[in-house]
């Protein structure tokens, strides 16, 4: 029997794999400054909107690579 698959495999896009441990880093950065926030000078809606607007910035990087994560072979 001969394999006749012609197809080729999806190709992985570095740039896709690069910001997806950007935005990783990132949120993990979010996660870790959230001590250094509690300083007197500022409420806790700012450091709270601060965080939330961090952390859904990275997940929707997270979610804008993952979908171009392949591309298809020509």
């Amino acid at each position: 029997m001969t394999n006749t698959n012609t197809e080729q495999s999806p190709v992985l896009r570095t740039r896709s794999v690069v910001g997806i441990a950007v935005c990783v880093v990132t949120a993990f950065v979010g996660i870790f400054l959230i001590p250094t926030l509690q300083e007197p000078g500022g409420g806790f809606n700012v450091r709270f909107w601060t965080m939330a607007a961090l952390e859904l910035l990275a997940m929707v990087g997270v979610v804008y690579f993952v979908l171009n994560l392949h591309e298809e072979p020509r």
